[in-house]
């Protein structure tokens, strides 16, 4: 996972290149003739022998998936339809993107050229890395088609052809198209891991989520995304990130990628270089925090220079060579798995050291930078207001525009707190989100999102405790305070108790809390 550090890392790449998952919410009329001009423009299909070899390990998805309601957490959205493409791999089992099934109440999936659906569970998803491996309900119902084997990392301006079912089509769709960046990217299904991706000018178009990307008869990636912003740019998960999956699920469970844990800034500057203490032959990025709870806690300080990583030299932009290519440091990382060592040289007070760490999984508090995928959402009402914790999904619910939101003090405790108060990221902000109106609290003069400082005289740091506070509290009031702007709110608890049914019926909350 990144570490976020401005909220434009939550929305591109980079200044020019938006992305954004590919999946059948975007089959409005004009998103629908869009993606088959695209088809028809790309560099040519597959040939029919090659199609004769892949299509009958490629499947369409439907995914039948109800998301929570953020706003109103008690709640659940409209149940809606989502279409991907998935292909078959060792074990029976079929790879497609982890955001073809999240949210997932009914799953089925299409053979080529069979009309008729097959139910299959999710086995495993990878929220992280948008992965995910589903398991049919019918034992045999694939044991006639190849299983696809996987390939090596292709080679920039090579050839690649994308497999799917785009625009929700009923028949697979071929395109060709080149490789031509190999690099690091935000991947959008969480909106805050960043791995290694590949971009191809093959058409990956609505419904194309899953598909396999095949070269030379292997498959080199899995189609994930495109850049909004440009024609023909699509990008697919290689195959090192794809085999780190596999591995981690070996074991029957997903731990996902372990996390280090530091924020880096690079040292091109002469003077910087010189001012950090490196020789001239010397190269490296300098640590800006090192975040409490992760691999990197304790073992690595704020003010070191990371000199080399597992062999490889850092260069001053923050970049290693690796298999001929110069990538970002972080692939570094990514290679590894939780309970893996990983070895760093550093520079730290003009003393040159060699350090290993054992990588460790995010802590939940930093998952919180994540958009959330197949969980309920955590919340309490009482006497009418209703508390969440701070996190993506909740943030979401300001709009699309949400990071240049008016809501500063949100943006500042979600992006900001925790570089100048490290201990920030082993707390669980809580957001009183809203106010269910009734004589109760409506004198209050503040009515929605105010992160709670403290509660009847408690700090709170996580949604527990805020309910331990108040269901404790036997005085005849209520303290609410907020951080930020010095506001507070204050309750009757009697009036608050004898109200709490009816507000709950009021509103159709159907249970005042999931924890």
């Amino acid at each position: 996972m990144s570490i976020p550090d401005s909220t434009d890392q939550f929305e591109t790449v980079d200044s020019s290149l938006k992305m954004t998952c590919i999946d059948s919410f975007a089959t409005t009329a004009t998103a629908l003739r869009r993606a088959l001009i695209l088809v028809l423009v790309a560099s040519g299909p597959a040939t029919a022998a090659e199609l004769d070899s892949i299509e009958p390990s490629i499947v369409r998805i439907l995914n039948y998936a109800q998301q929570p309601n953020w706003y109103a957490p008690w709640d659940a959205l409209r149940a809606t339809q989502r279409s991907g493409s998935g292909f078959m791999v060792s074990g029976g089992l079929i790879m497609t993107n982890a955001h073809v099934v999240s949210d997932s109440r009914h799953l089925v999936v299409h053979r080529n050229g069979d009309p008729s659906p097959h139910r299959v569970e999710v086995l495993h998803v990878a929220h992280d890395c948008d992965l995910a491996l589903v398991r049919p309900l019918e034992p045999e119902l694939f044991s006639d088609a190849p299983v696809l084997q996987f390939g090596e990392l292709p080679s920039l301006g090579s050839t690649v052809v994308t497999y799917g079912y785009p625009a929700g089509g009923r028949h697979i769709a071929s395109t060709r198209g080149v490789v031509s960046r190999i690099e690091s990217q935000l991947y959008s299904h969480s909106g805050a891991d960043s791995h290694l991706a590949i971009q191809t000018d093959a058409a990956i178009n609505p419904g194309s989520s899953g598909g396999p990307v095949v070269q030379d008869g292997a498959v080199v990636g899995v189609a994930f995304q495109a850049a909004q912003d440009l024609e023909n740019v699509g990008f697919f998960i290689p195959t090192e990130v794809v085999d780190h999956f596999l591995t981690d699920v070996a074991d029957g469970s997903y731990d996902g990628y372990p996390e280090f844990g530091i924020s880096v800034s690079s040292l091109e500057s002469p003077a910087a270089r010189r001012k950090a203490g490196l020789a001239a032959d010397e190269s490296g990025v300098i640590v800006d925090l090192v975040l409490i709870g992760n691999s990197a806690d304790g073992l690595v300080q704020p003010k070191d220079v990371i000199l080399e990583v597992d062999g490889h030299l850092v260069a001053n932009d923050g970049t290693i060579v690796r298999d001929g290519m110069r990538l970002g440091l972080g692939v570094l990382f990514d290679a590894h798995q939780t309970g893996d060592v990983i070895k760093l040289r550093l520079l730290r007070d003009g003393v040159r050291l060699l350090v290993e760490a054992t990588m460790a999984p995010p802590s939940r508090q930093f998952r919180r930078f994540a958009r959330a995928y197949d969980v309920l959402p955590r919340y309490y009402v009482y006497g009418g207001l209703v508390f969440v914790p701070l996190g993506r999904n909740t943030l979401e619910t300001l709009g699309e525009s949400w990071a240049s939101s008016d809501e500063k003090h949100l943006l500042y405790e979600y992006l900001q707190r925790f570089y100048h108060d490290p201990t920030a990221l082993t707390e669980e902000p809580v957001l009183m989100l809203r106010r269910l109106d009734h004589p109760v609290n409506a004198n209050g003069a503040w009515a929605s999102n105010l992160v709670v400082k403290r509660v009847n005289g408690r700090a709170i740091a996580s949604l527990e405790q805020l309910v331990e506070a108040i269901e404790s509290q036997r005085d005849r009031y209520h303290l609410l305070e907020f951080a930020y702007y010095k506001r507070f709110i204050a309750l009757d608890r009697e009036e608050a108790e004898n109200a709490h049914r009816e507000i709950l019926e009021r509103y159709g909350v159907s249970v005042d809390r999931h924890l």
